[in-house]
């Protein structure tokens, strides 16, 4: 099953711009040759590194989308150890962000009230009838807390009864 996977890798520093994009290159037909499809691909030039790696202390980065069988992705990353030109790589999936809206792989709509009772089936409440979130804002109310009003505070020391020494006091 092809998955969609992020490749983000850094290039040596002492190579020019077109053995960088040669590196790119021959990293996309590893990842052709391996049954993966490239997506987009995006070289973010020579960026400082955070600390050294292999002696370096900047590099090039690159970001490259992909589909590639999650079975292969082992292969590809011994790969990309074995190639000296690249210093550090990360291969992770791709993280998919939906609107409020949006409609998911099976045609639901994303982002509906997560009622338990709707969930299971149950018909909305008929007139007269409540429904559990007005049971649960009830409940709420109940308990005398309102975040919208400010907490009395106690004066200090006056969980103490009077007639009881307090510390430092005999």
């Amino acid at each position: 099953m092809d998955r969609e996977y992020e490749l983000f890798y850094i290039v040596r520093p002492d190579l020019d711009e077109e053995q960088v994009r040669g590196t790119m290159d021959e990293v996309a037909a590893q990842v052709v040759a391996h049954g993966g499809e490239v997506g987009k691909s995006s070289l973010w030039g020579r960026r400082r590194l955070a600390y050294t790696v292999a002696g370096f202390n900047d590099g090039f980065y690159v970001l490259k989308e992909m589909k590639f069988p999650a079975e292969r992705v082992r292969e590809l990353e011994r790969q990309l150890k074995l190639d000296e030109r690249v210093i550090r790589h990360l291969i992770s999936l791709k993280q998919v962000y939906y609107l409020p809206g949006d409609e998911d792989r099976r045609g639901r709509v994303r982002g509906r009230s997560r009622d338990r009772s709707a969930a299971a089936g149950a018909a909305p409440p008929q007139d007269g009838e409540v429904s559990d979130v007005e049971i649960a804002a009830e409940v709420a109310a109940d308990d005398g807390y309102n975040p919208d009003q400010p907490q009395e505070e106690e004066p200090a020391g006056a969980e103490l009864p009077a007639d009881e020494p307090q510390e430092g006091e005999e």
